[in-house]
């Protein structure tokens, strides 16, 4: 029997285990963008020898649904939901290249519309679109795809990861959460680049760990957890939530693009206008077959580790 592909079981696989890495390779896959070096194998390690590199895919009837949204919004936020990615590692953005499958019955016209909304987003956040490639489906039912490739350079003290959580640390996130599909904040929100940058230069190194929620808070957590003996309880009742949307929408809708981070001591309630709050706190498992994210809301203690976005594999 067929049980289809599940996303998040085949990327832990393929992320598993890996030992034959090139040794330029300084983060590998699993994180949200990879970081190499990138002179010969034989060279120097400069600190400014670094690229954080990652990409990411946008399809219609998946990410957005184009018998709803525009092709303005929709080159968008293809170019945004990756540039998030470098936002979650407090990297500074250097170019984008773009790949796009577009439909058989799309004209000039429309390409160049979803071309200049991308080569916009890019612009505007300082990652200008430098390639790529484009080609036409023959099936007359295939639908937008877009692959987004963005580069970026570290902050000259490394890529923040997702996994160095620490015991006794506080669970952070930055604006607000839930119903990001329904609300079109999944179209018009703007990459944490700026937020990122200030939380790395105000903590240093108590900054320990960040990811941006796409999958959901649920979800997200718990891959800040996957590879440590460390499980997060979150406080229901410190989850902001989007207006007119519930707890339970916060930790399971996604496609937020808010900024998820473990760090300790004092951090700031904002960063500028983007409030800053404290949902949560990473302690020891006491087993291996503990939960790895719990949520403590109306006196109930839930397991949310899985609670999120993932495609469908019926």
């Amino acid at each position: 029997m067929h049980d289809g592909v599940s996303e998040f079981d085949v990327i832990r696989r393929i992320c598993d285990g890996r030992s034959d890495l090139d040794p330029r390779v300084l983060i590998g896959p699993g994180d949200d963008l990879a970081m190499i070096k990138a002179s010969p194998p034989e060279g120097s390690m400069d600190m400014d020898d670094r690229l954080l590199l990652g990409v990411d895919q946008l399809v219609d009837g998946l990410h957005v649904d184009l018998d709803e949204v525009s092709l303005e919004e929709a080159g968008r936020k293809a170019v945004c939901r990756s540039l998030s990615d470098i936002a979650a590692m407090a990297g500074r953005p250097v170019a984008t290249l773009v790949s796009a499958l577009v439909p058989a019955k799309w004209n000039d016209e429309q390409a160049m519309v979803l071309f200049n909304a991308m080569r916009s987003a890019a612009s505007e956040h300082h990652a200008p679109l430098v390639g790529g490639d484009l080609a036409v489906h023959k099936d007359t039912t295939g639908r937008l795809v877009c692959s987004v490739t963005v580069v970026g350079t570290p902050s000259r003290t490394g890529a923040v990861s997702r996994f160095n959580a620490q015991a006794g640390d506080g669970l952070y996130v930055t604006g607000e959460l839930g119903g990001a599909w329904r609300s079109r904040h999944h179209l018009e929100f703007s990459p944490r680049l700026a937020e990122s940058a200030m939380l790395l230069a105000i903590l240093g190194d108590r900054l320990h760990a960040m990811i941006d929620i796409s999958d959901g808070l649920g979800r997200d957590a718990s891959h800040m957890v996957e590879k440590s003996n460390l499980q997060v309880v979150i406080e229901g009742s410190s989850i902001p939530c989007r207006e007119g949307f519930e707890v339970e929408h916060a930790v399971g809708d996604g496609e937020d693009y808010e900024l998820l981070f473990a760090a300790s001591g004092d951090v700031p309630m904002a960063l500028g206008n983007c409030p800053v709050t404290r949902i949560g706190e990473f302690k020891e498992r006491e087993t291996a077959s503990d939960c790895h994210v719990l949520l403590d809301w109306k006196d109930k203690i839930v397991d949310v580790s899985r609670a999120g976005w993932e495609h469908d594999s019926s």
